[in-house]
């Protein structure tokens, strides 16, 4: 009988050693498999920190809802606060006092950023496509007609057949362009969009005027400002616009209108209260520049309280650079944040009046300036009318650092101390004020107090003394806190009243 021998075994080491090698490779797999899990879930944490704000579309239900922008500073901080800001100024005890290392730095970032994206897109845009077409067609044109008259005759090469071939296939290719033009898009560039009116010529009524009249007119206009003037327009009168303050309507105003001289063509300035400043700072630009063309002068007054101070400032510095804020600001949570805001969807800035032009003059009532709140909410920056007028926002940081194209600006602050809506120099303590000083001397501070600076950048350039030298000048190496004090109240006047009883005491 025939014995199969039994089937080969494999030893038990050998077992060991497969077992092994397979539970590495299972473990190593399980791994790269996790770290890829990781480096995902990561890049989606980093996303969502990144606050990306896309313009939500307009819609007009909802363009008049939310928050105030005088309530930015009651909601507290969400734990993600803004760097500490390094607060440097040009030594005024050297030969080069009086340069604005900030003005600078804004000109030059804007004109940059402003020539790079033009050029960029003018450049892909404008220039691929017509060039592409062109030289695809007469090279494919050429080398077509080129090539037939080559092969086709050999001894015959210089006679009839070279010229049929030149003439057919040059002919037949422009025609062939012809027709294929005429259902090409053109590459001519498009017609510039018009700027968006914002002067209406009918004249307002008292009943017009008011809080819930403004507020129902924006709601209707789905939060587009506009510009109206009292009385049939007098093109020889000089044009003085109105601009109130928040929680307000335009006949808020009229005590500072009454004081205003005879010659005075008073428009009132129309704006919803939760947008953000810099969308109405553009819309009160084509305002000064529409109100400019009905009238034979050159000059336009804006005489503008509290928050409408904000949004004056801010149509200056547009008239002065359209891209005067910043597109992203850098938070402790380890990324930029997109500013949210800016330009309002669709609508189109009227060009800047040329040198010599327009003499814009501004009238400042107890401006907002300082900011509400030294540490701004994590949604600063973000969501309009909520954050925006914290002091360290990047509206507030960027406002009065940036250039203008006003030839005259008078600041007035309420005297009455126990009103500190508005902040000026004088309300800020000695040792605040002596951070001041430390920078006038050419030191480095690093500080949180965003309101201070704020408060300083409003008022630095302002004349003071019989000379009318720049208040950062004229404080010079002799800088202390009772000098700024001192100084201070030359470089924007304390008028009787509070935060709204000043309005009538302001002159004209």
């Amino acid at each position: 009988m025939l014995v199969s021998p039994p089937p080969p075994t494999a030893s038990p080491s050998l077992s060991r050693a497969l077992f092994l090698a397979l539970l590495v490779l299972t473990v190593g797999v399980s791994a790269c498999l996790a770290q890829e899990d990781v480096a995902e879930s990561s890049e989606e944490r980093h996303r969502e920190m990144s606050v990306d704000d896309e313009e939500e579309p307009e819609v007009c239900e909802e363009c008049d809802g939310g928050a105030d922008a005088g309530d930015a500073g009651d909601a507290g901080d969400a734990g993600c606060e803004p760097p500490e800001k390094e607060f440097t100024e040009t030594a005024t005890c050297g030969d080069d006092a009086g340069v604005d290392a900030g003005t600078d730095a804004g000109t030059d970032a804007g004109a940059d950023a402003g020539t790079d994206a033009g050029a960029d897109a003018g450049a892909d845009g404008g220039g691929g496509g017509g060039g592409d077409a062109g030289a695809d067609a007469g090279s494919d044109a050429g080398a077509d007609a080129g090539s037939d008259a080559g092969t086709g005759g050999g001894q015959d090469a210089g006679t009839g057949q070279v010229a049929d071939a030149g003439s057919d296939g040059g002919s037949d290719a422009g025609s062939a362009r012809a027709e294929e033009s005429s259902v090409q898009a053109s590459f001519a560039p498009a017609a510039t969009p018009a700027p968006t009116p914002v002067l209406n010529p009918t004249p307002t009524t008292a009943g017009d005027r008011t809080n819930a009249a403004e507020t129902a007119r924006m709601r209707s206009r789905c939060g587009m400002c506009e510009l109206r003037p009292r009385t049939a327009i007098d093109p020889n009168k000089v044009p003085y616009i109105s601009v109130h303050g928040i929680n307000a309507g335009p006949d808020v105003m009229n005590p500072a209108i009454n004081n205003m001289p005879s010659n005075a063509q008073v428009y009132d300035f129309f704006y919803p209260d939760n947008q953000h400043p810099m969308e109405t700072a553009d819309c009160l630009r084509n305002a000064i520049a529409q109100v400019l063309g009905e009238h034979s002068g050159t000059t336009v007054q804006v005489v503008a309280h509290s928050l409408g101070a904000v949004i004056a400032t801010g149509a200056d510095h547009s008239l002065a650079d359209d891209e005067w804020m910043p597109t992203e600001v850098p938070t402790n949570c380890g990324v930029n944040k997109k500013v949210r805001g800016r330009h309002r969807k669709g609508f189109v800035l009227e060009p800047a009046p040329g040198p010599g032009e327009l003499d814009l003059r501004l009238t400042l009532i107890d401006p907002i300036f300082q900011g509400f709140g030294d540490a701004p909410l994590f949604i600063s920056d973000c969501l309009p009318g909520r954050g925006d007028l914290t002091s360290g926002s990047a509206l507030m940081q960027t406002l009065n650092n940036r250039r203008t194209v006003s030839r005259q600006r008078r600041v007035f602050y309420a005297a009455q101390s126990s009103d500190s809506t508005a902040r000026d120099l004088t309300e800020f303590d000695a040792d605040d004020l002596e951070l001041i000083c430390k920078a006038l001397r050419g030191e480095t501070v690093r500080t949180r107090k965003f309101g201070l600076i704020n408060a300083w950048n409003a008022v630095k350039n302002q004349p003071v003394g019989p000379g009318g030298k720049p208040l950062k000048d004229a404080l010079g190496c002799n800088c202390s806190a009772a000098r700024i004090k001192e100084l201070a109240k030359q470089a924007a006047p304390q008028l009787p009243g509070d935060h709204n009883t000043v309005i009538p005491n302001v002159p004209f």
